[in-house]
């Protein structure tokens, strides 16, 4: 993220940003409970604020973080002269074959790994049908 980059100083070193940022497609946001202090000593009155509170807090930051973006790169390129390309077909296939000759190794020698991946590959695949129609294609104008 270009607010993150910033904190950094990626724009300091870094005169060429590119987009998408293939190493992080979603972010993961999570909160660790104890099991059995959830289930055996919180009541649901308090569980259910833990809920509230958790969910509140991922809508918000993801407002906050996808806001947050705009101003900076256009800082980056009007004030540190950074130029913001876009991954072409041929580097995002790059990136892809690589990365599933990863999952096939971790899927081979890791049976959780496996079994996240191909819950994961299930799920991609039904809601493929739905992003096919939900969403406008997508056409840049950074990729020159």
């Amino acid at each position: 993220m270009p607010s993150l980059d910033k904190s950094l100083g990626f724009h300091k070193v870094c005169k060429y940003n590119y987009f998408p940022g293939w190493h992080q497609q979603a972010t993961y946001v999570e909160l660790f409970i104890n099991k059995d202090i959830w289930e055996k000593k919180m009541n649901a009155s308090q569980r259910k604020m833990v809920e509230i509170a958790v969910k509140a807090s991922l809508f918000e930051s993801l407002a906050i973080g996808e806001a947050a973006q705009p101003p900076v790169i256009k800082e980056n390129m009007e004030k540190h002269g950074v130029i913001i390309k876009y991954w072409g077909p041929e580097f995002l296939a790059a990136f892809k074959k690589a990365w599933l000759e990863v999952v096939e190794e971790q899927k081979a020698n890791d049976p959780y790994f496996k079994k996240v991946w191909e819950d994961l590959e299930a799920f991609r695949k039904d809601y493929a049908v739905y992003q096919s129609l939900s969403s406008l294609p997508r056409k840049t104008g950074w990729d020159k």
